[in-house]
């Protein structure tokens, strides 16, 4: 009986851990062929990015990234408790009205850590900020990938 118990703690203690800091993807940041392309450059998008994390986590420590995808990442604390969130810009082409084929970028918002809540809404707000700056400069289009 007591090592029932014993192996259905450690298997307990096993899947929280294990759920506690699974990457996850901010609804809507799911890439697809439906993933809406933005009209921009990689100057802009970078300044986007810039701008929304600087909005979002001023406070927070900023970490530029460098692969897969060019981005930032800032991470969030609360006592032994923290969360990692991801912006990245991710080149890609996109099919204008009349048909045409052009440059551009999406952008794409993970998270990571002990703070899914708080993660999870911060990644959304993230989002929304990047959505709401890239479609001042260019509205989007629909992905030609």
């Amino acid at each position: 009986m007591r090592a029932v118990i014993a192996t259905a703690l450690c298997v307990g203690v096993m899947a929280l851990s294990a759920c506690a800091s699974a990457p996850a993807r901010t609804p809507g940041t799911y890439v697809s062929q439906s993933e809406p392309v933005y009209l921009i450059t990689e100057a802009q998008a970078d300044q986007i990015l810039v701008d929304a994390m600087n909005v979002e986590f001023g406070t927070a420590p900023i970490v530029r990234v460098e692969a897969p995808n060019k981005g930032y990442q800032a991470t969030i604390k609360f006592l032994v408790d923290s969360h990692q969130i991801v912006a990245t810009m991710v080149p890609s082409r996109g099919r204008t009205a009349d048909g045409s084929i052009q440059s551009g970028y999406y952008f794409n918002v993970t998270h990571s850590g002990t703070m899914p809540l708080s993660g999870m809404s911060r990644s959304k707000r993230l989002r929304e900020r990047l959505s709401e700056a890239a479609t001042a400069i260019s509205p989007s289009v629909q992905s030609a990938n």
